[in-house]
């Protein structure tokens, strides 16, 4: 089986290439466990171990699969405090965003970078091992990165939901 790479934009929650229920079902256990063996998955969606492994190849290559990952526990790892920082630039100009997004991007507190609409330019999630840490991070890291008018935190009390799982 080969993927089908559609001519037309994607429906909304549709792939750019074609899956039958076997790729969809191997995409949705590979999501839940990236640790799966081979020979598990094929006997869950009832195909030959070989078989299994060629659309996983061909899934990859089509570029639906993109990595596997291993997940820490961010407070396992001493990173207790989860902030979201709001950033408005004090330029709108190619240059100011293109250097606002290098020097972010290069903070490795830094886990997403997200450029947004409305009253803010960016939203960054950030990992810090506590209060005083963020403190430090906005005054060795944040406040050095030019362009920057305002930065608006918010701390996160609890996580009720964080998955990087897509519907399939």
């Amino acid at each position: 089986m080969q993927p089908v790479v559609q001519t037309k934009g994607p429906k909304w929650g549709e792939p750019r290439v074609a899956l039958d229920e076997k790729d969809r079902q191997i995409l949705r256990d590979l999501q839940e466990d990236g640790r799966i063996s081979n020979a598990e998955l094929a006997r869950r969606i009832g195909l030959s171990a070989p078989s299994t492994l060629q659309r996983i190849r061909k899934l990859e290559e089509s570029g639906l699969i993109d990595g596997f990952h291993c997940q820490l526990n961010r407070e396992e790892m001493g990173y207790g405090l989860l902030v979201i920082a709001l950033v408005s630039l004090s330029l709108h100009q190619d240059q100011a965003i293109s250097r606002f997004r290098e020097a972010v991007t290069s903070i490795e507190q830094v886990q997403e970078c997200l450029h947004i609409s409305g009253e803010h330019d960016f939203l960054l999630k950030i990992v810090v091992p506590d209060m005083n840490a963020y403190r430090d991070f906005i005054d060795q890291h944040l406040s050095q990165v030019q362009g920057i008018g305002k930065i608006h935190s918010c701390f996160v009390l609890g996580v009720d939901k964080e998955t990087r799982n897509l519907p399939v």
